[in-house]
């Protein structure tokens, strides 16, 4: 009797192990298969979304294809869309012409209409600035291939070496997301006599392929060759990019929210007259010398600047790149670019600007930040080492929301 019993229970061990071990074994098959399901409809939707960007971008190379294989001409006429003073105004323009200013206008809310007025030919004839004759010490002329979302041009210093690595190695590494093409390019200056320095930037874009170098001497009174550069760049050499982002190099992307935001602002086809950025309105020059912003009052006398968008990113449609790379042929030269370009360069060029959505504009990349905010930005600061230290975990924080 007692074999007996000892027999049901060891047979009734088996069955329950058998029936466990079928369960498990059934459970994680239908596992396994899920993910293969969810693998195979993400690569689905990856390829539909290939098939559909590539469509769109038949249509919208062909529109851009004659732009780009004249883009450096130097046969111009101001387009039809620029506003208040053209190029063939001010080509006609004497001294006689330009009249004296009182107090009242020079302090006046729209003061800034006066920096375009009062321009004279002699003023407009700077070789980079005005007539584009750039010449690159480094380029990569092949860097954009196919069909090009966006385009990231970042504004570098020569010595920011650690800070290009830094992006190079967290979402500068990002090329490729949801069918869409990123191409990231860093805009640099000269060395101004540092050899050394020069051979190790060399020997960085022969490795990167990645470096935008400009035969003038990088420095903060530089910055607007610099970014006329990068629309110069685009010009030549990404004519195939929907979009071009300026940033610079302290400055944190989520890849992967950017892609999906341009994707939904541009679905089926074109988009135009796109300047997205945070919009700064009314200010008036920094007279304190001792700033890094510091404007005299023989550079620029005016109270107030135009509308134009801060400088730690923004976004521009192709055309609208095309529009202030054009506008700057009419406007005399400026040391602070993101009121140059943005500022006078979309006044001119009738460009509205549109407001950041909420959560979009940039934060200081404080821990507080990250965690709680990493699903809505697009962007995020890194203007001092304290926040610099967390531009890794931002990273991973980015990541782990996008399910990377």
């Amino acid at each position: 009797m007692t074999c007996r019993r000892k027999f049901c229970a060891t047979f009734v061990a088996i069955v329950i192990l058998i029936i466990v071990n079928k369960t498990v074994l059934f459970t994680w098959e239908a596992h396994i298969k899920r993910e293969q399901q969810q693998k195979q409809l993400t690569k689905d939707r990856n390829i539909a979304n290939v098939k559909r960007i590539s469509k769109k971008f038949e249509l919208f190379n062909k529109k851009y294809e004659r732009e780009k294989l004249s883009y450096s001409s130097e046969d111009w006429t101001a387009p039809a869309d620029l506003r208040k003073s053209t190029l063939k105004d001010i080509l006609n323009r004497s001294k006689s012409d330009i009249k004296m200013r009182t107090q009242n206008e020079l302090n006046g809310p729209e003061s800034y209409k006066l920096y375009i007025a009062d321009t004279l030919p002699n003023e407009i004839q700077n070789q980079l600035i005005n007539l584009h004759k750039f010449n690159y010490s480094m380029n990569n002329m092949y860097a954009c291939s196919g069909h090009v979302l966006v385009v990231i041009l970042v504004s570098s210093e020569p010595r920011h070496v650690e800070e290009r690595s830094q992006i190079r190695r967290t979402w500068g590494s990002v090329r490729y997301f949801s069918g869409a093409t990123i191409v990231t390019m860093f805009l640099i200056g000269h060395t101004s006599g540092d050899n050394r320095l020069q051979a190790n930037l060399e020997r960085e874009s022969q490795e990167n392929l990645d470096l935008v170098q400009g035969e003038f001497v990088d420095s903060i009174k530089n910055s607007t060759y610099k970014a006329v550069m990068g629309l110069d760049w685009v010009g030549r050499y990404c004519g195939s990019a929907k979009f071009v982002l300026k940033v610079d190099d302290a400055t944190m992307i989520d890849p992967y929210h950017l892609v999906n935001y341009l994707l939904q602002k541009s679905p089926d086809g074109d988009i135009e007259n796109f300047l997205y950025c945070s919009v700064s309105r009314n200010q008036s020059p920094v007279r304190n010398v001792s700033d890094k912003l510091f404007v005299s009052e023989k550079e620029y006398m005016y109270a107030k600047y135009p509308t134009y968008c801060e400088g730690f990113a923004y976004i521009m449609s192709r055309d609208v790149s095309r529009k202030l790379y054009d506008a700057t042929r009419a406007l005399r030269p400026f040391s602070l670019d993101d009121v140059y370009l943005t500022g006078f360069g979309a006044f001119i060029a009738d460009v509205d600007h549109t407001e950041m959505e909420s959560g979009h504009a940039h934060k200081p990349m404080l821990k507080k930040y990250l965690s709680k905010n990493i699903r809505s930005v697009l962007f995020l600061q890194a203007h001092t080492d304290a926040f610099r230290n967390n531009w890794d975990n931002a990273w991973n924080d980015i990541q782990a929301v996008n399910k990377i």
